[in-house]
């Protein structure tokens, strides 16, 4: 039996953490009628940060830990504060506005920054297919935004979503570049044990989290139910995705897992009762064509 390589490994997290961000959006969305993006983001990192620590210490992991650089600590640091602390708080904010698959396809402008940054700053090559992806990827991003959508216009949440949206991208293209470089000292597992348990202490420090816990015993069983999935959930993903980081690379793992709008779309309709014009389903087909393409 052939056993994968690291590369197709990593790609396989990537996909897997594109799955698993599109189901984390949808159950974010449910919850948004209780909970604000700071207390959602609050418990899943603390919740999911605790179940990886408690995996590391049950497989003997817990002295690797004391095992990594000032530097690389460091860096874990930026990463998480940017990729959790302000990504995920804000695109989350843009989706109450535009819409999961909306939001979702806005925000994928973030594997060309990553790939630019990566070149700039890791030595990754800049390849043609990389800049003819960009430019089919942007032209599908156009359609998407200058697709009509009355009720969002009439309200004024059409532009904030979009500017929330491309400050997220903006964030993780950033945050996954200096993720890179700790990710040679340990495991992705060992990574997110660090990871989420700091953004949710970040967060936690924010007087918009405050009153997450009595939200939630607001909110009932189903509430709860929900929360505890989406923080398992939150664990399984990030693992997922510093996998594909530390073994296909930034500008792959970034790609793949931007293929998250291909399972939101459906997910959204069926779920959300959203509805995406012709124009914005063209521009996602363009977009996520541009970035197969960015691969080539």
């Amino acid at each position: 039996m052939n056993v994968p390589s690291d590369a197709a490994l990593g790609a396989l997290g990537a996909l897997g953490s594109a799955c698993t961000w599109a189901v984390t959006s949808l159950l974010v969305r449910s919850l948004s009628p209780l909970l604000n993006s700071v207390s959602v983001n609050a418990i899943r990192s603390t919740v999911g940060g605790t179940v990886l620590l408690g995996w590391v210490a049950a497989s003997g992991g817990i002295g690797g830990l004391a095992d990594v650089s000032g530097a690389g600590f460091a860096l874990l640091v930026v990463s998480i504060i940017l990729a959790i602390g302000v990504g995920d708080t804000i695109f989350f904010e843009s989706v109450r506005s535009l819409g999961l698959a909306r939001a979702m396809t806005v925000s994928m402008t973030y594997p060309l920054l990553s790939a630019l940054l990566a070149a700039a700053v890791l030595g990754e090559p800049l390849t043609l297919p990389l800049l003819a992806g960009s430019a089919l990827t942007l032209g599908g991003l156009v359609l998407i935004v200058a697709a009509r959508d009355e009720a969002l216009r009439a309200t004024g949440q059409l532009w904030p979503g979009v500017r929330a949206a491309t400050v997220a991208s903006v964030a993780w293209a950033i945050s996954v570049v200096a993720l890179k470089v700790p990710l040679a000292e340990m495991d992705a597992i060992t990574a997110q044990a660090i990871r989420l348990p700091m953004a949710g202490l970040l967060l936690w420090a924010t007087p918009w989290a405050w009153n997450a816990g009595s939200r939630v015993r607001s909110g009932g069983r189903a509430a709860l139910a929900i929360v505890v999935a989406l923080s398992l959930l939150t664990a399984v993903s990030s693992v997922m995705f510093v996998a594909g980081v530390k073994y296909a690379g930034v500008a792959m793992t970034t790609v793949l897992s931007s293929t998250a709008p291909m399972f939101a779309i459906p997910l959204g309709m069926i779920f959300l009762g959203e509805r995406l014009t012709p124009a914005a389903v063209l521009g996602t087909i363009t977009a996520v064509a541009g970035i197969a393409v960015m691969q080539l």
